[in-house]
């Protein structure tokens, strides 16, 4: 039996409905336009779900009664605790600047004199540590290894 992978069809329609849930997230997560009625945007519970349905797989009791399937399954926990503890060590490095950069004083340091100052600062911070990590060769293999084990696992659902 051959892979799904090597099926041109298989990979259009994967790779279309990953771009309807991307639409369905953007869509979820829509902020109207100033002076525009925020009717018609979807909830946030609406948003949590589009999102949920992205990126989490189906349960484990939908890929039962294969070996392939648990392997698919195995795979796919792998690359997610994997992927999740490099993004913790983001947020750790993130928290990490924002103290350094409120520990300054002097006329280098950030002027912070209001809660939005404060959440620019701890946004800056946070960008500053994604975009250090996301640029890593060890990020960027985690991230491949959990979108190739979430295809794969998908591919394998009922």
């Amino acid at each position: 039996m051959s892979s799904p992978f090597q099926d041109p069809l298989f990979l259009r329609r994967t790779l279309e409905n990953y771009v309807q849930e991307l639409t369905r997230l953007g869509t979820a997560f829509a902020v109207p336009a100033p002076g525009r009625s925020p009717q018609g945007q979807a909830a946030p519970d609406a948003a949590y779900e589009a999102y949920r349905r992205l990126f989490a797989p189906s349960p484990p009791a939908a890929f039962a009664g294969t070996a392939q399937a648990g392997a698919a399954w195995h795979r796919w926990q792998r690359a997610a605790e994997r992927l999740g503890r490099l993004t913790g060590f983001i947020a750790l490095d993130a928290s990490r600047r924002l103290q350094a950069a409120l520990a300054q004083s002097g006329p280098k340091a950030p002027p912070i004199t209001s809660l939005r100052e404060l959440h620019a600062l701890w946004v800056e911070c946070g960008e500053a540590a994604y975009a250090e990590a996301a640029h890593g060769e060890e990020f960027a293999d985690a991230q491949a290894e959990w979108l190739a084990a979430m295809v794969e696992l998908r591919a394998g659902a009922p």
